[in-house]
């Protein structure tokens, strides 16, 4: 399958609650969880409308690459922006 998008990842319960963990482990706003697709379903303008990428120090970046091995996705953390 060629990749040409993203799509929300299908979670488990247990595996959204990792997630929420990671939210306050990060102190994020929101922690995404995404999976490749042959059909992206995710606009990357309707998710950037408000956020931006969280800066995370090198433990953090290696908590979350953890995480991602669990839940099966790639990660984000995001920070809502103040204007």
């Amino acid at each position: 399958m060629a990749v040409v998008g993203w799509s929300f990842a299908d979670l488990e319960a247990d595996e959204v609650a990792l997630v929420v963990e990671a939210e306050r482990t990060l102190g994020s706003d929101l922690v995404l969880a995404y999976a490749p697709s042959r059909w992206g379903t995710v606009d990357p303008d309707a998710i950037g409308d408000g956020l931006d990428p969280a800066e995370l120090e090198a433990s953090q970046l290696e908590y979350l690459r953890g995480l991602e091995r669990i839940v099966g996705g790639v990660l984000v953390a995001y920070r809502r922006r103040v204007d």
